[in-house]
């Protein structure tokens, strides 16, 4: 068994890319199972909402996506030993589907934007199997029917970018999928030309976030949780040193 980091309450698996790459793999073999790619704003919000913090610790496996939560990671003394954003993941499990003969299917993003995605995809890695793709905004009455629609074009893997709430949506229904699924954020707006990653130096560096804000700068307002994530981060490392020095 792997081992796992603690943050904020988070098990964040502690596995390098090519260990996640082959755990995922296993997990699309037996059809079944939730990967998330928890940043510092999924780990602080499970931090406050309990409900939120349930559905990661239902998830088989959660990842350290973000340089935010890998800093976290060595602050607490638990350092896991590098990131595994889900756009990365994304590209490295694609490029294994198409060399195995996975089927894959997309979920998420508005009108179009799965569609670009999966083209974009294709491309990149000729062979790759996208079976079915589809937008994300639906209403919660229609999860049944979109489930169907996914299960019937028998998918081994479910790529889903649904932001926050996919990782609910997906840990409310996957006993219903017939596939693995895996959440990755807006990965497939940068996949569709519609946003753009930080140059890679900077996400090395962990200012990825500021490149976000300079291009997007209406998120200011989600950006706010990386400070409070790392004030929390900095409490519950005071609080775990407190109980080392008591007698």
């Amino acid at each position: 068994m792997h081992r796992a980091v603690q943050i904020l309450g988070v098990r964040v698996s502690a596995r390098t890319m090519a260990e996640t790459v082959e755990e995922a793999l296993s997990l699309i073999a037996k059809r079944r199972g939730q990967i998330v790619t928890a940043n510092a704003e999924i780990i602080y919000t499970a931090y406050r909402q309990p409900e939120f913090m349930a559905t990661l610790h239902a998830a088989e496996l959660v990842t350290a996506d973000g340089m935010g939560v890998v800093l976290a990671s060595r602050l607490l003394g638990d350092p896991v030993p590098e990131r595994v954003s889900g756009y990365d993941l994304l590209h490295e499990l694609a490029g294994r589907a198409a060399d195995l003969g996975l089927r894959v299917y997309l979920l998420g993003g508005k009108s179009g934007v799965a569609e670009k995605a999966a083209d974009k995809l294709k491309a990149l890695y000729p062979g790759l199997n996208i079976v079915g793709t589809r937008h994300g905004y639906f209403a919660d009455g229609e999860s049944r029917a979109v489930i169907s629609e996914i299960n019937a074009c028998a998918p081994d893997m479910l790529v889903a970018a649904l932001g926050l709430r996919g990782d609910f949506w997906l840990a409310e229904h996957k006993e219903a999928l017939s596939c693995a699924a895996l959440q990755v954020g807006g990965s497939f707006d940068v996949l569709a030309g519609h946003a753009v990653r930080a140059p890679l130096f900077l996400q090395r560096t962990g200012f990825e976030w500021a490149y976000r804000l300079y291009k997007e700068p209406w998120r200011y307002k989600r950006m706010l949780t990386l400070p409070k994530f790392m004030v929390a981060v900095i409490g519950e490392l005071c609080r775990r040193q407190e109980r080392k020095e008591k007698p």
